[in-house]
């Protein structure tokens, strides 16, 4: 399979670094034309000599190696960085970027012992840059590798292999917890006219080996919290924590604002709004019974705004007033990312279970949405978000998904049922000129609307058993393409992918635009085979398409298998989403030529 993949590198190889790379990996160069006794007895013979010299050794010769020094050694991956910057005037400013986001740094630090010195190579993938060198030495330092880290007593730098700065600054040491930490720190003097400002990023990097790795989402949260009523649950609402809640009821609406002692909580016109943090957990005590709710209709529930990889798990959420017309959501997100929602109950009163807007990589799994009054979805500049083992119900009144300037939208095992569109000029699925939505193996069932969708929508083996004088139509009219149609779309395809190819091989495009241009190749095949798809469903006898179906159904399973393997070892790297589309492309393409050819021509 063809993997397109472009790097600038800054790369700084030496001679010791070559000898390094080959001690630290263990590889051994042999000679191909050495038979196997041969390589035995020279082996024999190294070993004898190896003998000889270490018997010639003074019985006292040891590493120079300080031990304290010495327990830095080993391969090391980048888990997370931490920033934080302030200024003169007091503002403050803190982040995190786990290495496992979207576009997330890729670092990889191995160090070893060589000739009595410890030496390192180094990698370092960033958005739009790579940074690599090998055998670097390091030197040992007393004092702290950076403002307030917990080791105080040594820090080790790299020398420089470019004869310049870059490398100066980055310092190197242990922490508690065996976590080793890179910093980088910066500071700006005050001056008359201006405040100054200092920041310092700390890279801190794991074990390959340690088995924390296996838990990714756990290595976010540095802190974990029981609450049990609803002003701790907001105090503790800061970056990096896991909140655990008791069995209870916890009301907004009641609480009073003059405990609150957290920045990242704000009241606006009555409405309680959790703002700018990263890398939090809310979830249920296992087997609690958690609602979590507001008494005012015209407000939501839970309101997040510029909030990243927030997970909320195991909670009911709802208003607590009687069923009638509300103003506020259940669940309302405003310029966020990595939002997930797992195993909940979000009910209304509430206009939608779920309000978006200009957020990404939305994720509701294994959550009832239900008795919500203007609909279950409302997303507005929404880029990925995906519903999985999900039931939709009971639900009514206007158009019931709203799909605005939104993409890569996805349902998967979902279940609508009962849900009603009140209004004759509404549909189920309101999709606007610039969104797309998929339905993979869906079920809608007893649900009423008189057109499903006013824009063409992909299915993929869905079951549909609609009620009543609503019928069940996809508008998709001007779309619908007949067996010719397909064919100068395939030839169409081909001569797109053509243009893709050229772009890859000419290197010169930032990571960003590659990922996007690999998106865009999986999405040129998905959409043709999800085409091809419809007009065969509608064309093939029973006979034929069931047994077509069910290969369908395993080579979904094998390509989503042959995906996640080709990305596993750029995952959490800012080419994982290339490598992901890229393979998902490839193996779409295959598919698409064979229906082609089979069915087809």
């Amino acid at each position: 399979m063809k993997k397109h993949i472009a790097i600038r590198k800054r790369i700084g190889v030496c001679v010791m670094g070559l000898l390094l790379a080959l001690s630290l990996t263990a590889c051994k160069d042999k000679d191909t034309d050495t038979t196997d006794d041969e390589e035995v007895v020279e082996e024999d013979n190294d070993k004898a000599e190896k003998k000889d010299k270490d018997k010639d050794k003074p019985a006292t010769e040891t590493s120079s190696i300080p031990e304290n020094l010495k327990a830095i050694e080993g391969d090391w991956i980048l888990v997370y960085n931490l920033y934080h910057s302030e200024y003169g005037d007091g503002e403050v400013y803190d982040y995190c970027e786990m290495a496992d986001d979207p576009y997330g740094m890729d670092s990889e630090i191995v160090i070893g012992e060589k000739e009595g010195k410890l030496v390192a190579n180094y990698k370092f993938n960033a958005y739009e840059s790579t940074d690599r060198f090998y055998g670097v030495e390091l030197i040992s330092n007393e004092g702290s590798a950076y403002t307030g880290c917990e080791n105080k007593d040594w820090y080790l730098q790299f020398t420089n292999p470019f004869e310049d700065d870059y490398n100066d600054d980055k310092r190197i040491t242990l922490i508690s917890d065996d976590k080793l930490v890179m910093a980088y720190e910066y500071n700006e003097e005050p001056t008359e006219d201006y405040s100054g400002y200092h920041s310092t990023s700390i890279y801190t990097y794991m074990r390959k080996s340690d088995p924390r790795l296996e838990d990714k989402e756990g290595l976010r949260y540095f802190d974990t919290v029981n609450v049990s009523n609803t002003t701790d649950l907001l105090n503790n609402l800061k970056n990096n924590t896991k909140i655990v809640l008791e069995p209870g009821t916890y009301d907004f609406s009641t609480v009073d604002m003059s405990r609150i002692t957290n920045p990242a909580i704000v009241e606006s016109y009555g409405e309680v709004d959790i703002q700018s943090i990263s890398n939090v957990g809310i979830e249920a005590k296992d087997g609690a019974d958690v609602l979590l709710c507001v008494d005012d209709a015209y407000s939501p529930v839970i309101n997040f705004t510029y909030c990243n990889n927030i997970t909320l798990r195991g909670v009911t959420v709802g208003h607590n007033v009687e069923p009638g017309y509300c103003s506020g959501s259940v669940v309302h997100i405003n310029s966020g990312s990595g939002i997930t929602i797992d195993k909940c109950k979000l009910f209304g009163c509430g206009t939608y279970g779920v309000e978006a807007y200009s957020c990404s990589n939305l994720t509701v799994t294994d959550t009832d949405i239900y008795e919500c009054t203007y609909g279950l979805l409302d997303l507005n500049d929404v880029y990925t978000a995906r519903f999985v083992n999900c039931t939709l119900r009971d639900s009514s009144d206007m158009n019931l998904i709203n799909i605005n300037s939104a993409y890569d939208i996805g349902f998967e095992n979902c279940t609508f049922k009962n849900n009603k569109v009140e209004w004759e000029s509404d549909y189920f699925v309101n999709l606007s000129e610039y969104g797309d939505v998929t339905f993979t193996d869906c079920v809608f069932e007893n649900n009423q609307y008189n057109k499903f969708s006013n824009r063409k929508v992909k299915q993929v083996n869905c079951r549909v058993s609609d009620n009543g004088e609503m019928t069940y139509e996809v508008d998709d009219s001007e779309n619908r393409l007949d067996r010719e149609g397909l064919l100068e779309r395939y030839d169409e395809a081909l001569e797109t992918q053509k243009d893709i190819d050229d772009q890859f091989e000419k290197g010169s495009m930032d990571q960003a635009t590659m990922n996007t241009l690999a998106y865009s190749e999986y999405d040129l095949w998905d959409t043709l085979l999800n085409d091809i798809w419809s007009y065969l469903r509608e064309n093939l006898h029973s006979e034929e398409m069931d047994p077509l179906t069910e290969e369908q159904k395993k080579w979904i399973k094998e390509k989503e298998s042959s995906v996640r393997d080709a990305a596993a070892d750029f995952e959490g790297g800012s080419m994982q989403p290339m490598i992901e589309n890229g393979t998902a492309a490839a193996i779409t393409k295959k598919r698409v030529d064979y229906l082609v050819e089979k069915y087809l021509k």
